[in-house]
């Protein structure tokens, strides 16, 4: 069976969630514009995110050296074909033979614009943007957050393929609330170290390291760094108390209002795409250095094991936030009022 084919009749019985129509439709928007971007590269323009870097290497990068004009002219079919598969995911079905094909490349898509594509970069891009340092932000890094934004995209279009549930089925809210708090606690196996560096107490690091985290500059960035980490483990509980639902009274001109969810999901969601993608590379990398050549990288060297070893908690913390988030999405969902049950009124129970 071609791609055409399925396209062609490839919807389930009914319609696909109202959600489901939407991160479709905003999966092909982004397919396109990434289509695009791939034909700009093929043809020499400048900005390709994939050519040859030793910092790319060294963050853990993966597509490394690739040529341009064959890279952007893959892109470029990739993308296109992104917006067939969503248009046809999209679109009411007539046959089900179709819809494996679709989901599984909706899933491979997201799985590689999730692991595949970004490297280290793209979470330390976040750091610098906290630190002020707009300027230090790299190209690469903004294109693998595109990417991650995409990957996002096509997983709410692949998990809306799966199955659809009348409004009120509800999740077990104790497991949203051990989730979260696994969340929650993760952060401080990279917070503790540096907020510890930054008043001068300095373990675990070489004599290089050292002197890069105890003058001024390096004591801020771990400071910022440490407290950003705290600082969004201390949020991430909002997402099972009702503080995270309701603003408490106390707050200046707000207190009292709902919070939006997508206030509370989007940043979160973005949060745990930059930690998944970065530690996912972080884990890459150590197995890569214990299983290959490359057993003395110095990403891992052993008299530095503390700038690198609260790193390998950002791959289980990127996951526990988004199961956290989806399950704090899910109970405020569940807890809206409901109309009366319908097919066409069906959420999707992703």
């Amino acid at each position: 069976m071609t791609l055409l084919d399925a396209w062609r009749g490839a919807a389930n019985t009914g319609h696909l969630c109202p959600r489901g129509r939407r991160a479709a439709a905003a999966a092909a928007v982004w397919s396109l514009a990434y289509a695009l971007a791939g034909l700009w590269w093929a043809f020499g323009g400048p900005g390709y995110p994939f050519g040859e870097s030793a910092r790319a290497a060294t963050m853990g990068a993966v597509l490394v050296g690739l040529n341009p004009a064959i890279t952007g002219a893959a892109i470029a079919t990739l993308g296109l074909t992104g917006v067939l598969v969503a248009a046809g995911i999209r679109a009411p079905i007539r046959s089900p033979r179709g819809r494996p094909l679709l989901r599984g490349f909706a899933w491979s898509a997201a799985l590689t614009l999730l692991l595949v594509v970004p490297d280290g970069r793209a979470l330390l891009s976040i750091g610098e943007l906290l630190m002020l340092h707009v300027d230090r932000v790299e190209g690469a890094a903004i294109h693998q957050l595109f990417c991650a934004f995409g990957g996002l995209l096509w997983i709410y279009t692949a998990s809306a393929t799966h199955r659809t549930s009348l409004p009120g089925t509800r999740h077990d809210p104790r497991w949203g609330r051990r989730i979260t708090w696994i969340a929650a606690a993760l952060p401080l196996l990279y917070t503790v170290p540096r907020l510890l560096w930054a008043l001068g107490f300095t373990f675990g690091l070489d004599t290089q390291t050292t002197a890069m985290v105890s003058d001024p500059v390096g004591r801020t960035r771990e400071l910022v760094f440490g407290a950003a980490a705290c600082a969004g483990g201390l949020l991430t509980l909002g997402l099972t108390y009702r503080w995270g639902e309701r603003l408490p009274a106390a707050v200046p001109l707000l207190g009292g209002r709902r919070v939006p969810i997508s206030l509370a999901t989007i940043p979160a969601g973005l949060v745990s795409l930059a930690l998944t993608g970065a530690g996912f590379t972080m884990w890459r990398m150590l197995a890569a250095g214990l299983l290959g050549p490359r057993v003395d990288d110095v990403a891992f060297n052993p008299d530095n094991w503390a700038a690198w070893l609260g790193n390998l908690a950002w791959l289980p913390w990127g996951v526990a936030l988004g199961l956290a988030t989806n399950a704090y999405r899910r109970r405020r969902k569940a807890d809206r009022p409901k109309p009366l049950p319908s097919t066409a009124s069906a959420e999707c129970d992703t």
